[in-house]
């Protein structure tokens, strides 16, 4: 299959609605048909390696609950940045903002991905974040896998 996408931007962009409106919908079916395992999940707490369904289902779930334990009603974000490094791969960049209403719940954070196209569908491979005022959301994103240095 040829992938539909014609630049790296709308890669990028078209993964960071799926999986923010999966979020706040609570649909891990989305979720996950958005991720490639093993995924790759780094915070400035560490990183560790998912390589299963129910590890990802134990992360999604950490990072639902965190949205709501903060009151977060909407997920905004947007590519910063985005390139093809090979047809199959797009490394890219993102901020995201986490509102409740139209108030912040925490400082924007920046993102970096690595996204493959597996010949069917584009997935995230590897997820960056650099949430500095976080410490519970940090603890969410690392809650499964296996730890790696």
């Amino acid at each position: 299959m040829q992938q539909p996408f014609a630049t790296a931007r709308e890669v990028s962009e078209f993964l960071l609605e799926r999986t923010g409106t999966a979020l706040l919908r609570d649909n891990f079916d989305v979720f996950s048909s958005c991720i490639s395992l093993p995924l790759k999940i780094e915070t400035f707490a560490g990183q560790r390696l998912i390589t299963s369904p129910e590890e990802t289902y134990q992360v999604f779930r950490a990072v639902r609950s965190y949205h709501r334990r903060t009151g977060v009603t909407d997920i905004v974000r947007h590519c910063v940045e985005a390139a093809f490094t090979d047809p199959h791969t797009v490394t890219a960049t993102h901020e995201t903002r986490l509102l409740g209403g139209d108030i912040m719940t925490q400082d924007p954070y920046p993102g970096f991905s690595v996204l493959k196209f597996d010949g069917k569908a584009w997935r995230i491979a590897s997820m960056s974040y650099a949430i500095e005022d976080r410490d519970d959301h940090n603890a969410a994103l690392m809650s499964a896998g296996t730890t790696t240095p």
